[in-house]
């Protein structure tokens, strides 16, 4: 599966966000976790979306994927910025592009670390209910 067609899967299941607004609604609340920038995005969504990313301590990753190409792997009409909402799909979407083209290893690596900070966090909290629910063995 190619990195398009996977971003493409992570559209359908509802954890991209579209558009220069979006995305910095998405960034101000936190959801953003990479966002992306179309090769022949202007200079004005490209500003926007680094300043989206300063807010959301996100990384930026500018794709080789011009706005009609990534606009027709979502679904859409010609798409110039995009946000993706979820730590897995946004890590996964980096592998793979990263596999297919060079020059997103940084991308790649702020993205392993907060997935991992992330799935900690999960584990945390999965052993605090299972202390609630039986208590804390000593």
């Amino acid at each position: 599966m190619s990195a398009l067609s996977f971003l493409g899967l992570a559209m359908k299941a509802g954890k991209v966000e579209l558009g220069e607004e979006y995305i910095a609604m998405a960034a101000r609340a936190g959801k953003a976790r990479v966002i992306l920038t179309a090769s022949d995005a202007g200079d004005s969504a490209v500003t926007r979306a680094q300043n989206a990313s300063a807010a959301a301590h996100c990384p930026v990753a500018a794709l080789p994927y011009d706005k009609e190409s990534l606009g027709a792997a979502l679904g859409k009409g010609p798409v110039s910025v995009a946000a993706v909402t979820d730590i897995s799909f946004a890590s996964a979407f980096i592998d793979k592009l990263s596999a297919e083209h060079e020059g997103y290893l940084d991308v790649k690596a702020a993205l392993d670390l907060r997935n991992e900070k992330a799935l900690e966090r999960q584990r945390e909290a999965r052993r605090h209910l299972a202390n609630i629910r039986r208590g804390k063995k000593k």
